[in-house]
């Protein structure tokens, strides 16, 4: 992204949030986060830590209304060309009809040690769900690697077994416009619990990329703990 679309992004997220946020100064502020530990980091279906386990953590402030930023850091490994991969995040969600949400805002990928060029952009993003089923897309105008331009278009259900446990299906298409033999699919299953106040995940993850060690398929461990 050039320096000038830098800026002008910068601002208009800046204006939104001036906006959205002051009009809510009467309103509570809700602070929520979460520590995770996961033995491998796919980000769309392909490691990014070297199929090796991370850490992660983020940080949430949600006005009533549906306004939010979020801060979300994880370690990464990018061959020695990186261990930190810190987002921000701006958006709004909230109910828009019966049984139907949506949630849609702008995010900055960062790698704050990482001297790859390319390496941070900006993803416009948003989604709408009925009931249990979520449609999403996610734009970039120059994405990572300075790829150019970018959608990834996915979809998710989430069946409830029991209370307690979840069975989350997702399937998405990463679409390099600028390349369109680089695009690829990318699909999983998650199976969630709680127990003793810890989140618990196991994770099934693959991509449609041929002859790639970091996009073939994968079982993923997680626990969180939310606060």
């Amino acid at each position: 992204m050039t320096a000038s679309k830098s800026v002008i992004t910068l601002g208009l997220s800046g204006l939104l949030l001036a906006a959205g946020l002051s009009s809510q100064t009467a309103q509570a502020v809700e602070v929520s986060g979460d520590i995770t530990i996961v033995s491998d980091y796919a980000f769309r279906g392909i490691s990014q830590t070297d199929e090796a386990p991370a850490l992660q953590g983020g940080l949430t402030l949600a006005t009533e209304s549906g306004w939010y930023v979020s801060v979300w850091g994880s370690s990464v490994d990018f061959g020695g060309q990186g261990t930190l991969e810190l987002d921000v995040l701006f958006g709004w969600s909230g109910d828009i009809a019966e049984d139907w949400t949506a949630d849609v805002g702008i995010m900055r990928y960062g790698y704050p040690n990482t001297e790859f060029e390319g390496s941070n952009f900006w993803e416009l993003y948003g989604s709408v769900s009925y009931k249990d089923l979520t449609f999403g897309l996610a734009y970039s105008d120059d994405y990572y690697a300075n790829s150019g331009n970018y959608y990834y278009v996915y979809a998710g259900y989430s069946l409830a077994l029991t209370d307690n446990l979840a069975l989350d299906f997702h399937l998405g298409h990463n679409e390099y416009a600028d390349d369109s033999s680089a695009s690829y699919l990318d699909y999983g299953v998650t199976l969630s619990t709680e127990v003793l106040g810890l989140g618990l995940s196991l994770a099934y993850v693959d991509t449609d990329i041929k002859d790639c060690n970091l996009c073939d398929s994968r079982v993923i461990f997680g626990v969180s703990k939310a606060f």
